[in-house]
């Protein structure tokens, strides 16, 4: 529905209002009562009743003229003159939401000489929508031309009667150009005195009554596109009539915007869904991914809330609060699509009346947009160090870029984008890009080689490795006794943030691990090895999540080696490989090849089989190439420093005193420096950090992280 559809000019708010004058200040607009002498007292009119402030957009959710309740009227496609700027979106306060908006509005065109405005109006106090600034008022307009400048007129209308003096028009002749604005008009707002000045000064009653179409749309009180008759003028008058010297014109025929409020007394305030639930790049637009959000509101202290999902009781309840408030999470997942979310409660235990809220409409979105796609890239192999890259994603969508392996962390980018001058090697670029709901796509990726000459490879990164959410820092996964596995994420500072549950049903693994980027996708992934001997690829989405398990490997009897070691990029070749150790005590290297798999085997060592541990954190002696820790039997501690192709170049004590624990390899922790570390846990269940020097030794005194992690395996 377009805002252009009105019979008459479209009500604009405060910001057009050529003049505006208020009950009590009268120059030269005199209010006449309708049914008192000229010049009266005023004898102050008002609606009913003033609903409860919503917690959605902070303006009262209906008024009440004692007959009917109306809802403000925000929303796109519910016959509203205000609708969001995005109208293919919900409406959400601030992000989505009109600068103004109306709980009741009439215009009416009279004649040839202009038009007529009635009405109970929100708005902002700056003309923008910033929370903290809504205002309301009731609101009379009158624009009317072809007149005698100089001459007094006087309009009868539903609200009262009016007399003016018409003004000199730019164009010759006179016209009026009025807008009389009464109610709350500076922040904060006393809601009470918006009703209590609504439209108008009567001498008969103190309620004025909403004009209504007398045939209106279902759930309406009229139509906005549409001219009717109308009826409930509190002054007697369901029509407008101008008269004075040469002109005498009138219509009973009005447009009218009134949303009938689907509350009654008692019901639950509109539900809010609640900051953590409305994911993605605003909390206040109510799209979301979560598929089981959580759902909050007022109601009668001890009354038993139930939710509404599209008009359909849920059969989950909560008992309001001391102070009214309720909770609501559904327990069946919600699966993608618009909704409508109601609070209710019961009213009449004898006859199952019901009190309804107002209704939340929002959206659930767990599908992830498509892949960004390339226009341009660099040559492949290329001179130019200075990549650059144009691309484009889905429309709406945000787009983070990465660029490996010397630009790891994901950053907002647009297209095109350019990086600074690279040292000769293979690189990749990943974009990728987020949805309004928080879904991520998979990545738009790009291999290429920059210069011909080889070149020595760069460090091994294994808190790249470990990142299993983007945000460039290492975090553990981990399985708990019910076969639970989870992703704790690190923090800067060196602890966890909120684990995210990564899968079900994982008890039937007896090896989990960490070994980096298998598919080449830019994303860190899981390998799993079941109770069967097979391996598993579960690869990342960069999200702290992982997708379903693909066998690979099916050639090799993983069910013969008793050791594996994630070492990152062992062999130089910028690919995720794994070393692993058979009965025997040989050491055997599966270098990757970048497309889930592995290519022919080496063995770079044998004799391991007296070790009790065997964990890489990468590179731990600081020379750009990944190394093993291990320890005996005797708690002693060796670090093996990797050549960077495959074997090893050395080997040196570095501890004593380690029987008791559980070795993890994690890369560099938190983010004090770019030393790789271990983690260690005690068999207290206490996970402790020891730093590494950069030099292939321990720098400082230990750190515990965690406490309670006895029952959980924890993946190298």
């Amino acid at each position: 529905m377009s805002n252009s559809h009105y019979a008459v000019d479209p009500p604009k708010g405060r910001r057009t209002q050529p003049k505006k004058v208020t009950a009590s200040v009268l120059t030269s607009v005199m209010l006449v009562a309708a049914l008192a002498p000229l010049a009266a007292s005023p004898a102050q009119a008002a609606t009913a009743a003033t609903g409860p402030v919503s917690t959605l957009h902070g303006y009262p959710e209906w008024f009440d003229d004692g007959t009917i309740k109306l809802a403000l009227c925000y929303e796109a496609g519910r016959g509203c003159l205000s609708e969001p700027p995005n109208p293919e979106l919900p409406a959400a306060y601030p992000d989505n939401f009109p600068d103004e908006s109306f709980w009741f509005q009439a215009s009416a065109q009279v004649g040839t000489l202009g038009s007529y405005e009635a009405a109970l109006e929100a708005a902002h106090a700056n003309e923008a929508v910033i929370p903290g600034d809504q205002i309301g008022f009731g609101r009379l307009r009158f624009r009317f031309e072809g007149l005698t400048a100089g001459q007094v007129y006087t309009i009868t209308h539903p609200y009262g009667t009016h007399q003016f003096t018409a003004t000199a028009a730019p164009g010759g002749g006179g016209e009026i150009n009025a807008t009389i604005d009464n109610g709350c008009l500076e922040t904060p707002c006393d809601w009470n005195r918006v009703g209590a000045a609504f439209l108008g000064d009567f001498a008969v009653g103190s309620t004025a009554t909403f004009l209504r179409q007398t045939t209106a749309p279902a759930g309406t009180i009229g139509d906005i596109n549409t001219a009717r008759t109308v009826t409930g003028a509190p002054s007697g008058n369901n029509s407008v009539s101008i008269v004075g010297p040469g002109v005498n014109q009138s219509t009973n025929l009005f447009t009218v915007q009134g949303l009938i409020a689907d509350v009654v007394d008692g019901a639950p305030s509109t539900p809010n869904l609640d900051d953590l639930s409305d994911t993605g790049r605003s909390n206040a637009d109510n799209i979301t991914n979560d598929t089981t959000p959580t759902f909050s509101g007022t109601a009668t202290a001890g009354a038993t809330v139930e939710l509404v999902v599209n008009g359909v009781g849920t059969g989950v309840t909560a008992v309001a609060s001391a102070t009214g408030a309720y909770t609501l999470t559904p327990t069946t997942a919600l699966t993608s699509g618009a909704y409508r979310v109601q609070a209710r409660v019961v009213t009449d235990a004898t006859t199952g009346a019901v009190a309804t809220s107002g209704t939340l409409q929002m959206t659930v979105d767990t599908a992830a947009p498509l892949a960004p796609t390339f226009q341009s890239t660099p040559s492949n192999p290329t001179a130019s160090n200075t990549p650059s890259f144009t691309f484009s994603g889905e429309a709406s969508a945000t787009l983070e870029c990465q660029l490996l392996p010397t630009n790891s962390v994901w950053r907002a980018c647009t297209s095109p984008h350019s990086y600074d001058a690279q040292v000769n090697g293979t690189y990749t670029f990943n974009v990728r890009a987020t949805d309004t709901a928080g879904n991520v796509s998979a990545n738009g990726s790009y291999t290429w080689q920059i210069g011909t000459a080889t070149t020595p490879p760069p460090p091994a990164t294994t808190a790249r490795q470990k990142d299993m959410n983007g945000d460039g820092r290492p975090d553990l996964v981990a399985r708990d006794g019910a076969g639970t596995l989870w992703m704790y994420p690190s923090t800067s500072a060196g602890g966890f943030g909120t684990r995210i549950q990564m899968g079900t049903g994982w008890g039937i693994m007896n090896t989990i691990l960490q070994p980096g980027d298998l598919n080449n996708d830019g994303r860190s992934d899981v390998l799993a090895r079941d109770t069967s001997g097979r391996l598993w690829l579960y690869t990342g989405t960069g999200t702290g999540r992982i997708n379903a398990g693909v066998q690979i490997a099916t050639g090799t009897n993983w069910g013969a080696f008793n050791s594996f070691v994630t070492p990152g990029d062992f062999n130089g070749d910028r690919r995720a490989d794994l070393l692993v150790r058979d009965a025997a005590g040989a050491l055997f290297l599966y270098p990757g090849n970048g497309a889930s798999g592995f290519g022919t085997r080496t063995q770079p060592g044998s004799g391991w089989g007296g070790f009790t541990s065997l964990v890489s954190t990468g590179d731990f002696s600081g020379d750009g190439r990944s190394d093993v820790i291990a320890r005996n039997s005797a708690g002693t501690l060796f670090l093996y420093r990797g050549s960077g192709t495959g074997t090893f170049s050395g080997s040196a004590q570095i501890g004593t005193g380690w029987n008791g624990f559980h070795l993890i390899g994690p890369g560099a922790w938190g983010t004090a420096d770019t030393r790789a570390d271990v983690v260690a846990r005690d068999s207290a269940g206490a996970l402790w950090l020891y730093r590494g020097s950069g030099t292939g030794t321990f720098s400082g005194t230990r750190t515990q992280i965690g406490t309670g992690w006895g029952a959980f395996t924890i993946a190298q």
